[in-house]
């Protein structure tokens, strides 16, 4: 019953979504007047070309069967006909607003290609009104669907197949969300009888004491493949699944046969700040664990504004450039130092930077580890006597770091990212430490707007990086930029 509810809800979406299609065209043949009498009234400057009279309706017959073969097509792409039990108000309208973008391209394409010359304010208003109407619609129909199941209506029953903290878990989310439609009809402990299961299931009844009603607990494969049998199950999930693999494999199998869906808990471990994701790789279906910031749109939006800004910093600081480049040849070596730092997950790179020391004062390091003022692997010195005078200037405004807006442009780099350690240092990280290495080095970061060398103790730096990492967000680095500012002005912290 279940499964023929959804797919009478999906038929009725896609005819729903045609009817919304079809009149948005004639709304938006129509309506254009309407539209541009308003331009008039309201000064909106609308791009019109004159106030010509549409065509006659047939000449548009076009757009109106690109966009309905568009739109069904990207709805189907995007899963816009899969069970909303679990979807967002947001996700559905992202469905409708990137299908209307796409269908907006495809007859901007189509149009262009034959050269056929129709109003563009009137393709334009009819994309917009399909897909206000679409978004409008997914929207209604899952408010509905949502009070329909707070009724008790179209609900699934599952079977929780675990008993540990994600079991836990997952009952109280589905008992927080009765809008689900989602029916906990018992739990299974699925490791063999001699594993005290009276104990685990006294827990899991004192965790969920007012909560869900646990009743008693199935114990071993049989006792849910009778449950299968007497009661309509459809949906089995399983949790805690790292002791009991092979008793998972035979569950699903079983399942599989009997056409009952299955579901693994993905976060496997449940281990603190990592989080999981699915993804398929061919017909493989693949798990990831990762910790933050992980892979987002964010991270691409944040690599193409450090593409943006230094590839404007590069070009507007070109004559600051050349003056300070003029000042560092006041004693003998090169102008741009080259030093060898680690980058995103251990990658080695050249990171550039305007010289300060005197030229071959790399090789005088050894001499001065005794004087290190930093507690760990990494080496800070405030008077260090390889410095030149024209270098302690460049240091205490960071001015020595501005190349490295070239190692940001070409992506060895960011704009605000933990500070590339060397691979010495590295070496000599603790394990946990290493996750500074998890996100691509910056030229600021909280360390920077702290104190930086006031900050003596190498646990603190790594503590600040860590917090960042754990914490990203592009408003974060935005803040950090702006920090980063007084900070650099005043020599907050300068070497």
């Amino acid at each position: 019953m279940l499964k023929q509810n959804s797919r009478l809800i999906s038929r009725l979406e896609r005819l729903g979504d045609n009817a919304i299609i079809v009149a948005a065209f004639f709304a938006a043949y129509y309506g254009r007047d309407s539209l541009i009498f308003w331009n008039d009234i309201l000064d909106l400057n609308l791009p019109f070309k004159g106030k010509a009279v549409l065509a006659p309706i047939k000449d548009y017959v076009l757009v109106l069967g690109v966009a309905l073969i568009g739109y069904g097509l990207s709805l189907n792409l995007m899963g816009a006909y899969s069970s909303m039990r679990l979807s967002s108000v947001w996700r559905l309208f992202r469905v409708a607003l990137v299908s209307s973008v796409v269908v907006f391209i495809s007859l901007a394409a189509t149009l262009f290609v034959l050269k056929i010359d129709i109003s563009r304010s009137f393709v334009a208003l009819f994309v917009v009104l399909a897909g206000c109407g679409l978004a409008l619609e997914r929207y209604s129909v899952l408010k509905f669907l949502r009070y329909w199941r707070r009724k008790g209506r179209n609900f699934r029953n599952v079977v929780i197949c675990g008993v540990g903290d994600q079991a836990v878990r997952l009952a109280r989310e589905i008992v927080a969300r009765p809008e689900l439609g989602i029916h906990i009809r018992g739990f299974a402990d699925l490791r063999p009888a001699d594993l005290h299961q009276v104990v685990t299931s006294q827990q899991l009844r004192r965790d969920l004491e007012g909560t869900v009603q646990v009743g008693r607990v199935m114990v071993g494969t049989s006792a849910v493949c009778r449950a299968l049998e007497d009661y309509a199950i459809d949906e089995v999930i399983f949790t805690d699944v790292v002791d009991v693999m092979p008793q998972v494999e035979e569950m699903i199998l079983v399942c599989a046969e009997q056409g009952v869906r299955t579901t693994i808990a993905a976060d496997l471990f449940s281990i603190g700040l990592i989080k999981s994701g699915m993804s398929y790789f061919g017909g493989m279906p693949l798990i990831h664990f990762q910790t933050p910031p992980g892979d987002s749109w964010e991270l691409a939006l944040k690599r193409a504004i450090d593409l943006a800004v230094s590839g404007a910093a590069l070009v507007v600081l070109s004559p600051l450039f050349l003056a300070l480049a003029v000042g560092v040849k006041s004693s003998r070596g090169p102008v741009i130092f080259r030093q060898t730092r680690v980058g995103l997950n251990g990658r080695l790179f050249q990171m550039l930077k305007f010289r300060s020391m005197y030229d071959g004062a790399e090789k005088e390091l050894a001499e001065l580890k005794a004087k290190n003022e930093m507690d760990g692997p990494a080496f800070k010195m405030k008077d260090d006597p390889r410095v030149t005078p024209f270098g302690r200037f460049l240091r205490r405004f960071s001015l020595d770091e501005l190349p490295q807006l070239w190692n940001v442009f070409i992506g060895e780099m960011s704009l605000v990212g933990p500070r590339p350690p060397i691979p010495g240092e590295v070496s000599l990280y603790e394990r946990s430490s290493r996750r500074r290495l998890s996100m691509r080095p910056g030229l600021t970061c909280t360390w920077q707007v702290s104190g930086r060398n006031e900050i003596k103790d190498f646990d603190s730096w790594v503590k600040l990086d860590l917090q960042y990492i754990d914490n990203w967000s592009l408003f974060g680095d935005f803040v950090l930029l702006l920090r980063t500012i007084p900070a650099v002005l005043f020599g907050v912290g300068a070497r």
